[in-house]
């Protein structure tokens, strides 16, 4: 059982680049047909310096963690954990040959009763974002949870 103690837990940080082609595959994915995500002249009329990402982009950089264990690190049981939340807060633009370097940390720990029986308990994650200038452009939170066993 995880416990408030982890609140404030370094989780580790990694960096990654923003590369044209991940942007034009994440885009594609979502089918969001907007020009401002292939194509650079249509990013610089619409006031970006180069092809910015889509919204929640950020998420692609779990591809580039060597191994990741954080389930295991918190204590929780696997079998028993449920991403219940995610969010994005965007503080500035990210945009094509950007580097970000993403920092994870446990923001907080709190339990509740299930409605089905058991304790459950809220593991809140957030990882900042930031650019090769060192400025934050993204916060994401991720909420995990526990069910009772």
């Amino acid at each position: 059982m995880t416990d408030a103690s982890l609140a404030g837990r370094d989780l580790g940080t990694m960096t990654f680049p923003v590369d044209r082609s991940k942007v034009r595959e994440f885009a594609r994915a979502l089918g969001d047909p907007d020009p401002v995500y292939t194509d650079v002249d249509a990013a610089r009329a619409a006031g970006f310096t180069d092809i910015p990402v889509p919204p929640t982009f950020v998420v692609s950089s779990a591809h580039w963690r060597e191994e990741d264990n954080m389930v295991a690190t918190l204590g929780l049981d696997l079998r028993r954990v449920l991403h219940g939340e995610c969010g994005w807060e965007y503080h500035g633009p990210v945009v094509v040959g950007d580097e970000l370097t993403a920092s994870r940390r446990v923001s907080g720990v709190s339990t509740r009763e299930g409605r089905r029986g058991g304790t459950m308990t809220m593991v809140s994650i957030e990882t900042d974002f930031t650019n090769q200038r060192g400025e934050l452009v993204v916060r994401q939170t991720d909420v995990l949870v526990e069910t009772g066993g």
